[in-house]
């Protein structure tokens, strides 16, 4: 007997017929069947008798490739296939790929190029949905669920011998380093509906200490996760020589906000490159000293908690 997990992807890669089955993977897979597609990850899309596959594997020991697999449809005779991959309504990833079977499976493929593909897999990587079209990117593009899974993405690409694209050329990068990839939320940039929000949040807090106010910024993350920045002040008797408190909250789309972490005054970034359970790695460095280090915090079972400190030199 198959087992119900290998049957789903099975049929999700056009490898058992769809008629009776409703084929529907949740984000990021183990491929199954390597002796086709390669060893590595996929991600589907199906409907009815059609369904579809983004590709991140290697076939028979060979490069890292990105690819599309399709079965009950067809690519066409053309030897190259354009293919336009947009995630989380990012900027469109543009691929030309090679055609390898026009024959049962139709697949098509692109050798893993970091200089020109490193954003795309940074985007797969952290991504929650993947829309992607062929020949034309405004033409019907299919939504392929990622599930915001980095490790298999990784481990797809660590498997085929590829550096993956956060950890590539990242070492000893901080705040102060590397801008792209770290995003300050200042609350001293007070956000008008956010302030309000922090209000609200910090109800009990303001009626605890009369005369003090609060300030905020938010963040709004491409799946509609919200991240809101606080700081409330001035209040020696609280929070010490700096006088200001920093409070993060954060928000699953649709959702209430709820507290993930309290400290004293501190800088804060959202490290864009790393998320866990959907939500970036903050960095924090203390407001008063010389050369503070930074703090790395990481969304865990629900909170942010702390996983080690980096020099800031």
């Amino acid at each position: 007997m198959i087992p119900r997990q290998l049957l789903v992807a099975l049929v999700a890669l056009g490898l058992f017929p769809a008629a009776s089955v409703h084929a529907q993977m949740d984000g990021w897979q183990t491929i199954r069947d390597p002796s086709r597609l390669g060893r590595g990850q996929a991600a589907c899309w199906s409907r009815g008798e059609n369904s579809a596959c983004l590709v991140l594997s290697c076939r028979d020991g060979g490069a890292f490739e990105i690819g599309l697999m399709a079965y009950g449809g067809n690519f066409g005779l053309e030897p190259m296939l354009p293919v336009f991959i947009r995630v989380d309504g990012g900027p469109v990833h543009a691929l030309s790929m090679s055609v390898l079977s026009v024959v049962d499976i139709q697949h098509a493929a692109v050798p893993y190029d970091p200089a020109r593909h490193a954003a795309l897999l940074s985007a797969l990587r952290r991504g929650q949905v993947a829309e992607i079209a062929v020949y034309d990117p405004a033409s019907n593009p299919l939504p392929y669920r990622l599930g915001n899974r980095p490790a298999a993405v990784d481990a797809a690409m660590a498997g085929c011998g590829a550096v993956p694209p956060a950890a590539a050329g990242m070492g000893g990068g901080t705040p102060a380093q590397d801008t792209a990839r770290f995003v300050q939320i200042d609350p001293g940039l007070a956000h008008a509906e956010a302030t309000a929000l922090a209000r609200g949040l910090l109800a009990e807090v303001l009626a605890r200490e009369p005369g003090t106010d609060v300030v905020a910024s938010i963040a709004l993350l491409p799946d509609g996760r919200r991240i809101l920045v606080a700081e409330h002040g001035v209040s020696t008797a609280s929070y010490g020589i700096t006088g200001v408190g920093t409070y993060v909250f954060v928000a699953d789309p649709g959702g209430p906000f709820r507290q993930v972490y309290a400290t004293t005054g501190v800088s804060l970034w959202l490290d864009l490159a790393q998320l866990s359970e959907g939500f970036p790695d903050i960095w924090v460095q203390q407001y008063r000293g010389v050369a503070q280090p930074y703090g790395l915090w990481r969304h865990l079972g629900g909170r942010y908690q702390h996983q080690r400190n980096v020099p800031a030199g």
